[in-house]
């Protein structure tokens, strides 16, 4: 933690890998396009605003104001599961040194106060839904705490296909979301900065996601794509019966 640039405004920045003890979706996940899909299947935009709206149902639930989405945010969230997903690596330092103060660099440049925050993930199969990521953060105190903080007003989120340990993008997602606010001194009085970086790890009893290998996930694959051809029906029919199969699949094959 930074403490010679942290004044008024606490933030924290966590990191979290999905674990198969937080696959259940959210309730509010029914409010939200595509919270329990894969990113790929889905479409990342729709991805990306099914988190978005995952995490402002979790602030409004509790009277704070929801984020709104901020250009520039999300463009630095999606360049960095991108740099995570073709480096292997996952930490809010890139391999380079790159900290998440110069990756938001552009965001705070003209203003006088300021204050940042981000998580990551990256799940594998039904861990990698919208849904399942945003109940994992829920379920994380760091994670939940940023989620929560009434002193960010806006978000960027970055999901990209595959994850920093290699797996198959068709169906694995890394999750990147930058949380923060800014202002002029005309308006908040004088100048205030923070940014703070402290990993929470998930708790010793939560398992790993077990690995398959891309001959599996493809096998797997091509039985869904036969049992969604099986019978005659729309093209939209096809694709629901497709995502449920592999849905199902994956997580019988995560076990």
């Amino acid at each position: 933690m930074d403490g010679s640039l942290r004044r008024n405004l606490p933030v924290v920045v966590t990191t979290l890998i999905a674990s198969l003890a937080i696959a259940v979706p959210t309730a509010q996940a029914a409010d939200c396009a595509g919270a329990n899909l894969l990113p790929a299947l889905a479409s990342v935009p729709t991805a990306k605003a099914a988190t978005l709206c995952l995490v402002n149902g979790e602030r409004t639930a509790r009277g704070l104001a929801p984020l709104a989405a901020d250009p520039v945010l999300e463009s630095a969230a999606t360049a960095y599961s991108q740099a995570m997903v073709q480096q292997h690596f996952f930490d809010h330092v890139s391999p380079g040194g790159q900290t998440l103060k110069e990756r938001l660099a552009s965001y705070v440049a003209s203003a006088d106060n300021w204050t940042m925050g981000e998580n990551i993930a990256w799940g594998e199969g039904a861990l990698a839904t919208p849904a399942a990521i945003v109940k994992s953060w829920m379920a994380s105190t760091g994670h939940r705490a940023n989620i929560l903080n009434s002193d960010f007003e806006e978000i960027g989120v970055g999901i990209v296909g595959g994850t920093p340990v290699g797996s198959l993008p068709a169906v694995s997602a890394t999750y990147t979301t930058e949380f923060g606010a800014r202002s002029s001194v005309s308006s908040a009085g004088g100048p205030t900065h923070a940014s703070a970086s402290s990993s929470e790890p998930l708790p010793a009893a939560a398992p790993q996601v077990k690995r398959m290998s891309a001959k599996k996930k493809a096998q797997i694959s091509k039985r869904c794509h036969r049992v969604a051809r099986r019978t005659k029906a729309s093209k939209k029919t096809r694709k629901a019966r497709y995502e449920r199969c592999m849905s199902k699949a994956l997580r019988a094959a995560a076990r």
